[in-house]
């Protein structure tokens, strides 16, 4: 049986009550993309498929319906212009952070750290910008770990992924020093929750996205101290950080003996980036 392309990719936006019409247009491409390849000039032009082809559609939007991301439906999304896969035991990478990404290429490290890895976007994604330079990472979760592997084996990009706790740190890397370390690490604070969306706060890994109250930036005092540890003289850290908690990240860096320590605004002109130099 033929359906007509327009007809069911409307029907489809429309059974997304879960949120807006803009976005569950976009939801309802990026499903269509992946099932069938239809580009947006696809939608324009009158087009038919079999109704076979989307067979899976309706069990899709129930899943949308109840807030579960997109990105882990269909295993993956896109970061810096590369596939990454993803699931529920990695946090589902951000624009802003690519501008991370695109500030460490720029700094042109030959040695590369990334604290609490993830899915391996940035290290993955710093690898592959800086053909020459060596890039490490870590995670403490072993289902993260796995996904980080997944993503450096398909996209070829070479970074030396082990398991090691920023908290507890020993370096699994013996006593290499790096140029520039890299994290995005947990920063949300636990009375931030109510500003969170469903699809983030049921569904992503509380473990990657929450901290205490009491020492918002426990992550910030120990990547300053591993730093200090572990970087060449006149290397740097550069991390993501909480845009309401800018000037207090910077305090935590110039007190642990940093000698320039810079606040960078995203592409929302929000406090996004700490620069520091050792």
């Amino acid at each position: 049986m033929m359906l007509d392309l327009k007809t069911e990719y409307k029907r489809c936006c429309e059974q997304i009550k879960a949120y807006e019409p803009s976005e569950a247009k976009e939801i309802v491409f990026m499903v269509f993309n992946e099932l069938l390849g239809v580009t947006k000039n696809d939608l324009i032009a009158s087009k038919s498929i079999y109704k076979e082809q989307l067979s899976g559609m309706d069990d899709i939007i129930k899943r949308v319906n109840t807030f579960e991301p997109i990105q882990y439906i269909l295993g993956k999304t896109w970061f810096n212009e590369h596939e990454i896969f993803v699931n529920e035991n990695v946090l589902i990478p951000r624009p802003e952070t690519e501008e991370l990404v695109q500030k460490a290429i720029s700094l042109s490290p030959k040695s590369v750290l990334d604290l609490g890895t993830g899915s391996g976007c940035i290290a993955i994604s710093t690898a592959l910008g800086i053909k020459h330079a060596k890039v490490f990472a870590i995670d403490i979760s072993e289902n993260a770990l796995d996904i980080a592997k997944k993503n450096n084996e398909n996209l070829k990009a070479n970074v030396n992924i082990q398991k090691a706790d920023i908290l507890n740190f020993e370096s699994p890397f013996g006593k290499r020093k790096f140029d520039l370390i890299l994290s995005n690490p947990p920063y949300v604070k636990e009375n931030e929750m109510p500003e969170m969306r469903s699809n983030v706060l049921n569904f992503e890994p509380h473990l990657a996205l929450f901290v205490s109250n009491n020492d918002p930036l426990i992550f910030y005092k120990k990547i300053a101290e591993i730093g200090q540890a572990f970087l060449e003289d006149k290397g740097h850290v550069l991390v993501e950080i909480n845009s309401y908690l800018g000037q207090e990240t910077c305090d935590v860096f110039t007190n642990a003996g940093y000698s320039k320590v810079e606040l960078i605004q995203d592409f929302f002109e929000k406090d996004r980036m700490v620069l520091a130099k050792k």
